[in-house]
């Protein structure tokens, strides 16, 4: 069931972790399960005030989606600088429908389109083995702080040297406040 484990561990164990890496079955099970979430909840958004929740839930969906994008790229040792032309190419075409200027509509689809593709082959290809610049691999549930804090283990107890005693020493008198004020 590496289905409900990948989807537990984007959506509550690390949600707002971009930190770490993330194998190649919990991104595509994930991915696997947002898509048919939002496909299944897209009645909902014509549906008029009931499409908050929809607006909801795919906010939610889009920083786990993010998240686990950032940690698949960690794991084959890239940033998410690799995620750019992706972000370039919808703001392009953002900006030029809403200035209405059709060629950069165009461009920016055809941008978005080409780093998508190139995201997909990104994370598609294997996770480097062992260490890399982000880490250690974590395994399909484990948490990112339980991977990376292990107990140590305890001192054995070792016996001090008996410390000679020391000589009482005259204490000075404390010097007390020349003014003292109280508020009311």
């Amino acid at each position: 069931m590496h289905i409900w484990l990948a989807i537990r561990t984007c959506l509550k164990d690390k949600l707002f972790v971009t930190g770490g890496r993330a194998g190649r079955p919990e991104f595509w099970w994930f991915t696997l399960f947002t898509i048919i979430v939002r496909i299944a909840m897209y009645p909902l958004n014509l549906a008029g005030y009931i499409a908050i929740i929809f607006s909801a839930v795919s906010f939610i969906l889009f920083i786990g989606n993010y998240t686990v994008l950032t940690r698949r790229l960690h794991d084959t040792n890239r940033s998410i600088i690799h995620a750019f032309p992706l972000i370039i190419g919808l703001l392009l075409g953002l900006i030029g429908f809403l200035m209405n200027v059709r060629l950069a509509v165009m461009v920016g689809e055809g941008l978005a389109a080409l780093a998508f593709v190139y995201l997909l082959v990104l994370c598609a290809l294997p996770g480097t083995k062992g260490d890399n610049n982000y880490g250690a691999p974590m395994p399909l549930g484990v948490a990112p702080v339980e991977a990376a804090v292990t107990p140590a283990p305890a001192p054995e107890p070792q016996e001090l040297p008996a410390e000679k005693p020391k000589k009482a020493q005259p204490q000075a008198p404390q010097e007390r406040p020349k003014h003292k004020r109280k508020f009311k």
